[in-house]
Order: C-alpha cells, then structure tokens, then sequence
C-alpha cells in the first residue's frame, strides 16, 4: 500500500454486508476513486462457499473477530459468544444465509420515529433492486439485482414434519415470509446459488474488481477518522502492520457494524463525552448515543433427539460425508449445498399482538451449546431455537480504553426489560404445542433440552438464564433519527461533524423481527442513493 495512492473520493472502512455493497455502488461512477478497506483477509478459503460447512466457520478465528459479551446479570453472569466476520464480506461470509427482510411494520416503526424516507413503501425498492429472486420478479421481489436468492426448501424430512405440525397448531403454512404476510411457518429463501453461499463478497464485490477506481485493502485496521475543523478529511490505518494515514476528498464512510462503527467513531473523538476522557481520547464531539441503544437477539433453543437416522449426525459417519461430498462436487446439491437454518416462522405470543414477536429457527441437527466445546453433534436430533423478535432491552459499546486493537466491552444487558422474558416465555408455549403435533410423532424423541423434568414458570426462567443465547443480529449502536440526540440523521450523516457517514446495522432504530443481512444490505443501496444526490 505504502506505494499506492493515498488520496481517494470515497474511503469505504469495512468490507461486510453493507461496506462491500457501498463500495461496489460507488465505484459504478468511474468519475470517482473509492477505496475499501478491510481488517480481515479475503474469503479465499474454499469452504466459505460451501453453505454446509457453516459450522466450521462461523466461529473460526481465522475469519471472525472472536467477540464475547460482559458477564450478563440476567443471564447468570455467563459471557455471549458474538461471532462478526473479519474477512472479505464479513459477516456475510460465514452466516446463516437465511433471507429475511422483517415485516413492513417495522420499518413504518423507523419512520414513526423520525425516519424520514425509512417506511416500508420507501425501502421496499431497494430491497428488490437488490435481489435475484429465484421467485422471480413481482411487486416484492427483484430479478435483476446482483444478490442471488434461492426459495427456501426442507433441509431433512423433520423440517417438512415440523411445517405440518405448526399448521395442525393453527398457524398458516408461509411460502414467502418476505411478501404480503410475515406470519406463518415454512422454509427460509436463503442467500445461496446453485449450491455456494452468495455473499456480499460474491454479489456485489467480485464483478466490481475490474474496476480501474476501485482499490481493495486487507489487513487494513482503521485506528481513527481524522478531523480538520470538525470534517472528515482522512483515516489513519495499520496496513499489514504498517501506519498509513489516507485521505478522502469527499466523505468516509463506517460499515464496520454494530460494534466496530460505534468503536471506531468513539476512538476518533465522536461519543459520550465523559467516557472518552476516561479512557483517554480528545473529544471532538460529545456525542452520548454513540454506542448506545444496542440491541440484539436473545433466543432459547430446544434439543430434541430423534429416533430416525434422517438429521445431520449421519455426515458424522465417513461414507456418508463422501457421499454428500461426492453429490456436493457433482451438481452443488444435498446437505453441504443448504443451510443447516432452513426452516421456522414467526409468531404472536398473544392475540392481541398486531404482528409476529416470536421467530422459530429449525436446525437439522443438534447444534453443541458453544461451553460444550464440541462444534459437531454426538447423536441424532434437531434444535428449535425460539427468538424474542423485538426485544426491549437495551445495551451498550464502549471502549476499555484508547488501544484501537482493544476489544470493546459489549454489555447487551439481556432481559434487563422484563418484559423481554415474558415474550420468551410465551413463545417457548407456543412452540412446545407444535412440538407436541402428531406430524412430529416419528421424529421426536426424548426432549434432551430443556428437561421434561421442567414444568414451572420459575424452572423455565432457571433453564433460560443458564442456557439462552444469542442469535448474532447486533443493532442500533449509531441510531438514526431527526433528533438532536441521534448519532446520524436520516441521510446517514454523523451529527456535530462533517464528511463522515455510518452505513451498516448499527443505524437501525429498533431491532426487526428476523435475520438482519438482508436489511442491512437494504441500507448500503439506500445509502448509495443518499450519496449520488
């Protein structure tokens, strides 16, 4: 890098589900030079596109930033594992590839909050500007956009079981979770094709390469923006080790997450006063939301063994993992070219609920709690992982002190709303009832977690603050709004500085109802728009 050039129109920090969006948008306007910069390496290693092998990478350290959560009072005081991707495509290069867009009333949520231009009616296009929908194109879905999106199918015959059972509990059958209605149960569209996971590295990013104004970084850890009265004007790196300070002659832009962005914009100056002074940064702005507002998944998950050789464990056997492969290499097709998350649905846990606070993920096997050690199953069964859709707890990010390599503390604060734990609660009724169906008659076996032992309110309580966990969808820690006290306004632009926007999940208000990359690509299209005006 040191003999490159050192002066761009655009410097995009963070090459994930939104930074490998932006840049590639960006750089359409072959007027402009745009530089993305990645802390992570590329997403060379074969098995990053082989959707089966998930449960090799994505808590690999090779490819992940190895977060952990502070000691959780609600929760035990157990540490979370938070896998966020650190490689080319970030944490769209080793997540479940489950497509979810959220329900429209979450994003009508955002414009109620002052999100002017966020409604459903407003972001509906540029998730279908977006997308290749195997489902082709129609009023919610797009058939010319560089994400290639599969119509979701059962992983193994307890899946297909599963969707019976939650239409014998009364729910509606869903063939599409991202159309009219969110409500329902069936098989996830997922980010996959023809048997490769398609992240945002694969989409956006590779075609844009040739590109003669775009450069690419690795290894490239930003330290800081720096400030020239008050405008973003350049970034200082470690590049392979090596200090580089670049500039930008137009604006920079944060995609590095809910946790790298809020870290970042607290190490250049811009944050909670009082809190950088304590750890040692000059203040630029006083800024009290940033890294505030954190918001995240919080899920309990049910392992039940199943009395028929169907689910995952049988890969565990040799001839059966050459065969999958061998099938695999053949046309991309069979475990290794599927989620392992292909099925679940959303839900109300009261009648009065407008729409869905519960989603239910179903995994095809079961899935070693993360203390076990273990990353393969050791018998045959499924886990149902229940998710409080729209929790009301709320955390922080903050730094431990001025080191840019230091890992932030993360306190999500779980079930600091005590309401959060009665949705949980409600939901884990709820889907104790579709497991109890006749359709699951064949599969089920004995219930390994929780223990059918468990029958009181205070002994699921005991159960989810030993064993819940976290399903990966950390948001909010730059919120949007129109007041004063947001972090950035509804264009995406920090607030009290100049030349400097945030472009990821953590600008999300409230949390969704579901999986967060495809919202999150939603925003880096929209924010390309924001940025041509």
């Amino acid at each position: 890098m040191t003999d490159g050039p050192k002066v761009y129109d655009y410097i995009v920090i963070g090459a994930g589900s939104a930074g490998a969006v932006l840049a590639s948008r960006l750089s359409e306007d072959p007027g402009v030079r745009v530089l993305l910069a990645e802390a992570g390496g590329w997403d060379r290693d074969p098995t990053l596109h082989i959707p089966g092998a998930i449960v090799r990478n994505v808590t690999n350290p090779k490819f992940n930033w190895g977060y952990k959560t502070e000691p959780q009072a609600h929760l035990n005081n157990r540490q979370l594992v938070w896998p966020r991707g650190r490689l080319i495509g970030g944490s769209s290069s080793i997540n479940g590839m489950i497509y979810i867009r959220g329900h429209a009333r979450d994003y009508d949520v955002w414009r109620q909050l002052g999100c002017t231009g966020w409604g459903y009616d407003d972001v509906l296009p540029y998730f279908r500007k977006a997308e290749t929908s195997a489902r082709g194109g129609d009023t919610y879905h797009g058939d010319a956009g560089p994400l290639k999106v599969m119509r979701g199918e059962p992983g193994t015959p307890v899946c297909s079981a599963f969707v019976e059972a939650a239409v014998a509990a009364g729910y509606v059958r869903s063939d599409d979770f991202n159309a009219v209605e969110q409500e329902g149960f069936g098989h996830y569209d997922c980010t996959i094709h023809r048997g490769r996971r398609y992240s945002t590295a694969t989409a956006y990013l590779r075609p844009a390469l040739n590109r003669p104004n775009l450069t690419v970084v690795t290894r490239a850890v930003a330290h800081r923006v720096v400030f020239e009265d008050r405008v973003a004007r350049a970034v200082a790196f470690s590049i392979d080790g090596k200090p580089e300070t670049l500039r930008a002659e137009r604006e920079i832009f944060l995609c590095g997450g809910a946790i790298n962005s809020p870290q970042l914009l607290m190490l250049s100056g811009i944050g909670p006063a009082d809190h950088l002074r304590d750890v040692g940064v000059d203040v630029v702005h006083d800024a009290p939301d940033v890294g505030g507002n954190l918001q995240d998944h919080i899920a309990f998950k049910y392992q039940i063994e199943c009395p028929e050789p169907v689910t995952a464990y049988k890969y565990r056997n040799p001839l059966h993992a050459g065969l999958a492969g061998l099938k695999y290499l053949f046309n991309g097709s069979g475990i290794l070219g599927r989620t392992a998350l292909p099925t679940g649905g959303f839900l109300r846990t009261t009648p009065d609920k407008d729409i869905p606070d519960i989603q239910v993920q179903v995994a095809v096997a079961m899935v070693p709690a993360p203390s076990s050690g273990r990353r393969f199953p050791d018998r045959h069964g499924f886990t149902v992982y229940v998710n409080q859709g729209r929790p009301l707890s709320r955390g922080t990010i903050r730094l431990r002190n001025d080191d840019p390599a230091a890992l932030p503390a993360i306190d999500p604060r779980y079930f600091s709303a005590e309401e959060d734990l009665d949705v949980l609660l409600d939901g884990m009724k709820r889907t104790e009832d579709i497991l109890r169906q006749p359709a699951l008659d064949r599969y089920r076996g004995r219930q390994a977690e929780p223990p059918t032992s468990v029958t009181t309110r205070d002994g699921y309580i005991a159960e989810i603050r030993e064993k819940a966990t976290s399903t990966y969808h950390p948001i909010g820690t730059c919120r949007m709004g129109a007041d004063d006290r947001s972090v950035v306004d509804e264009a995406l632009r920090v607030r009290g500085v100049s030349g400097l926007r945030v472009v990821d999940a953590s600008v999300m208000p409230t949390l969704i109802n579901g999986n967060t990359n495809a919202p999150t690509i939603m925003i880096a299209e929209k924010a390309a728009d924001l940025v041509a005006r």
